[in-house]
């Protein structure tokens, strides 16, 4: 009896799994907030934004040189589940958590992403079957440690960001009027959520019995250049890793200085251009907090002018400080 591709995928990939997943379950915590690297979700959002371009890049093979009419056989069209998708959940959560010169990967220091890029857009063509390895690698990976990824995220994000919960409410509380899915969209997390009753198992069971379905018509050639190429995507994942762990941590730094030096900027010119002085730049500073806390990027700027020389008393939010040198950096999440 044939045995599933899936299964040999799993087979095959199965050292290389171990090797990936010790290598992020070494670095994850210090992705985190708290940790001894980061007070924000800046480090995680960096380090996340290295997997659009691969989710993008074979995604948009199916919407574009894979149309239905040139797709090699029906069994490839139908393995196509739209649910399943996580190019634009991705793109939206790094809306929320990053500034837009800071949501795409800079390729001088990621050569790894970039080769990988390059590899699948040219595999792809030649041999799309090979569509089976990278959504079975991509896809199930997120309901298996993808799932306690999700939770240790959820935990990490539920102090600093914004929640209509009451104090002290637990963020997976499911009595709470808001879903556990919204209030991840909230705090950037919707790439790691499915949108379905079943939290994406009945995604996953529909995706694995198209595969059962698909793995009969494979020929030998195109079963083994699946397993082949699966192996292919878990060497250049982990190489990946690695080079966002080497490089990330400083691009963080970079990006939270960047933050506070235009805080400071906002805060301490008027409307006019003017620089202010005394107490009304002590009014100032939280609101311009506040705001950073509450807007998207895209309307701070706009926002923050309108407001420019109100005097009124307001408050920081809980858990948040005055942004003098090394303090921690507002977290921004889009309005909804």
């Amino acid at each position: 009896m044939a045995t599933s591709i899936g299964d040999d995928i799993n087979t095959a990939t199965r050292p290389h799994h171990t090797t990936l997943n010790r290598l992020i379950l070494q670095h994850l915590p210090s992705a985190l907030p708290p940790s001894n690297q980061t007070s924000s979700p800046h480090l995680y959002a960096l380090g996340i934004s290295h997997f659009l371009p691969i989710y993008s890049t074979f995604e948009s093979l199916f919407h574009t040189h894979f149309q239905p009419c040139t797709l090699p056989s029906t069994t490839l069209q139908n393995l196509h589940t739209p649910a399943l998708e996580r190019a634009e959940a991705l793109k939206s959560d790094l809306a929320t958590l990053l500034p837009p010169e800071y949501q795409t990967p800079d390729y001088s220091i990621s050569p790894r992403l970039s080769e990988f890029k390059q590899h699948i857009w040219r595999v792809l063509k030649e041999k799309p079957h090979l569509l089976v390895a990278y959504t079975w690698i991509f896809y199930m990976a997120l309901f298996s440690g993808g799932r306690y990824i999700r939770g240790r995220l959820r935990d990490a994000f539920a102090a600093p960001f914004p929640t209509p919960l009451p104090a002290n409410t637990n963020i997976n509380n499911t009595d709470s009027p808001d879903s556990q899915t919204e209030r991840d969209e909230r705090a950037g997390l919707s790439f790691w959520d499915f949108p379905s009753d079943t939290d994406g198992e009945d995604l996953k069971l529909l995706y694995k019995s198209r595969i059962a379905i698909l793995s009969p018509s494979l020929t030998p050639q195109e079963h083994v250049d699946i397993v082949n190429e699966s192996v292919e995507i878990m060497i250049r994942l982990t190489d990946i890793v690695r080079e966002v762990a080497d490089t990330i941590p400083a691009k963080a730094a970079a990006l939270e200085q960047d933050l506070r030096e235009k805080v400071e900027r906002s805060w301490n010119v008027d409307g006019d251009g003017d620089e202010m002085r005394g107490p009304m730049r002590m009014i100032r500073l939280p609101w311009i907090l506040l705001l950073r806390y509450w807007f998207p990027w895209g309307a701070m700027d706009a926002v923050t002018r309108a407001v420019g020389t109100a005097v009124v008393p307001a408050r920081v939010p809980a858990g948040h400080h005055a942004m003098g040198k090394g303090a921690p950096v507002p977290v921004p999440v889009r309005a909804r």
